[in-house]
Formats: C-alpha cells, structure tokens, sequence
C-alpha cells in the first residue's frame, strides 16, 4: 500500500503522518521494530535501494516526490510496482497542494493501484474558521464568535502558532468560554506579515536588527519552531523567485504565484526581496534547515540555536 500526504499545510501534514504511525504500531507494532523512517539522520538523500528493499511493514519517507528529478523517476515507479503487499509505505511531502501534483512522478504514482491521497492545502475561510473552533472543542474549550475572529485576524493559517495560541487561551481561560479580551491580551499576531521586513534586514546585513526582530518575537511568547517553520517556508519561496528571476528577468508575480501556490501579493514582495540574494546563499540556508529538522527530530539541536545559525548563515 502507498499513502501520498501532502500539502504546505505542514502541521496537518505532519499530524497526518503521526496519526498514521500510531494507529500501525496501535494494530501492528506495539514494539515499533517494523517502521523506519527516512532520510536517516545527518543524510537529505534518499537511497533507493534502502527503501524500496528494507523489510519494515510501515515506512515513512519524507520529500521524496518533490526533490526527485524526471530522469531518475523510473527507478522508484519500478520499485514501487514490485512493493510487497505487507509494506506500507507513506510518503510526506512539505510543497503546495499544486505544485506537487504537478510532479510527473505524483501523476505516474497516482495511476498504481492501491494509492491513497491525502492532501492538506494551506486553510482559508471557512475552513480555517472550522478547523479552529473543532481544535479548540477537542481541546475541551470554547470560544466566542468575535473571539474566533480575532484569533483568525491575529494568526491567520500558521497552524503551529494557531496551536500553541489555542492551548494558552485554553488554560488560560480554565473552563470559562474564550473571550474576546482573553484574545487581545494573550494572543501575539503573526510574524508572516513580519517575515519580509525581517528577510530585509538580512539582506541588507543589518544583523543587529535582524537578532532583535527575533528577541521580541521570542518575549512575546512565539515559539521557535514557528519562527524556524516561517524562515524555511520564506527560504522556499525566494528559492523559487530567484530560480524563476535566473530564468527571466521580467519574470512576474503571477508567473511565481502560480507556480508555488501562493498569493500574487506574497510573490511580488517575493520577487523584489529575491534580487538581493544570490541563489548559491539560499541553497545553503535551506539545506542547513533540513539539517536542522533532521536533528531537531533527534533532540541534537535546539530550536532557538536553529533559528540563529539560520539567520547567520543568510546574513553571511
């Protein structure tokens, strides 16, 4: 069996994939001797031949179709084939809904018999308005409709900061309804609108600057996984502008926009901030970020330093 879980909604990704672990180890592996997961620790490579070969009942692989190129596709498709029915293999993948559907190896994947898709797009609306009030009621609290609303106005989509917020107004608030002044006084606003003033600072090397963006993000209350989460997906997207501006000069917001997923307001300021970086500086932050996933997973590296070493590699 295959399980493709995808989406740049990393946090219900990520849920996805736990939630798909402990209902296997519930059944299956109580031990947790048959899953593994990759990339193993200290490697970004996916190996073919310890995936495709290795004996595990559940394996976990994570960005594998969104960093696999055409020419090597075949290889995994062929293995895939061959996969014995006892193997459940789920692959993660941390790239817009769109972007990754437009993946040659998704489309052929998507033709093999017993695929399961499981796709999380960044929540607006309705929908976020919905997945906040369920999160807040499987929390055992509730909340005021001007209340909700002002939470939604202060973070937006960032689930990771919508959850921390959601578990502080909850304790907080100790069994009454959650207010709209609980919401004002509690809850920071979101640093995605800040992240383009502190990319520039970056890039203008005032370190200074950047460091105390970062400081009073941290005393008021974000977590540093959060502020490692907004700097990765921020590297991501100018990783993008500057290939695409490598491209074409005259590249536009739409152009950008439509090939991420993301909104033409977001790609213009995108595009203007990915001029002032070279392409080589954002390879190297973003490997550095996988490298500190990896061994955040493995409690190798906290999450403050993470987001340190990652800002200096930038302003370098």
């Amino acid at each position: 069996m295959l399980i493709v879980i995808y989406g740049d909604d990393n946090f219900r990704v990520v849920q996805k994939v736990k939630q798909m672990r402990y209902a296997f180890c519930e059944k299956f592996d109580s031990s947790g001797l048959n899953t593994q997961s990759f990339p193993s620790e200290g490697s970004g490579k996916h190996d073919a031949g310890d995936i495709l070969q290795g004996k595990k009942r559940m394996v976990l692989v994570r960005d594998l179709i969104g960093t696999i190129k055409k020419v090597d596709q075949q290889v995994w498709i062929d293995g895939f084939t061959r996969m014995s029915d006892s193997t459940i293999l789920v692959l993660w993948e941390t790239i817009s809904v769109k972007s990754l559907e437009k993946k040659s190896l998704f489309v052929e994947l998507s033709k093999l018999s017993e695929v399961h898709n499981y796709s999380f797009p960044i929540l607006e609306g309705f929908q976020l308005n919905q997945w906040v009030t369920e999160r807040i009621s499987e929390k055992q609290g509730s909340i005021q409709k001007l209340a909700l609303r002002s939470l939604i106005e202060c973070v937006g989509s960032e689930l990771w900061q919508m959850n921390n917020e959601i578990d502080k107004l909850i304790a907080y608030a100790n069994g009454q309804e959650i207010s709209n002044e609980m919401v004002k006084t509690l809850v920071h606003a979101n640093f995605e609108g800040k992240i383009f003033e502190l990319m520039d600072a970056i890039s203008k090397k005032q370190s200074s600057k950047a460091i105390q963006m970062l400081q009073e993000e941290r005393w008021s209350g974000a977590n540093d996984h959060y502020l490692l989460t907004m700097l990765g997906r921020q590297v991501r997207v100018l990783l993008s502008a500057r290939s695409l501006l490598d491209q074409n000069q005259n590249a536009n917001k739409q152009e950008l926009a439509d090939a991420i997923g993301i909104h033409p307001f977001v790609a213009q300021k995108a595009l203007e901030q990915a001029k002032v970086f070279r392409f080589v500086d954002l390879q190297k932050a973003h490997d550095l970020l996988f490298d500190f996933d990896l061994k955040l997973k493995s409690g190798r590296i906290k999450s403050d330093l993470a987001v340190d070493l990652v800002t200096d590699q930038l302003i370098k």
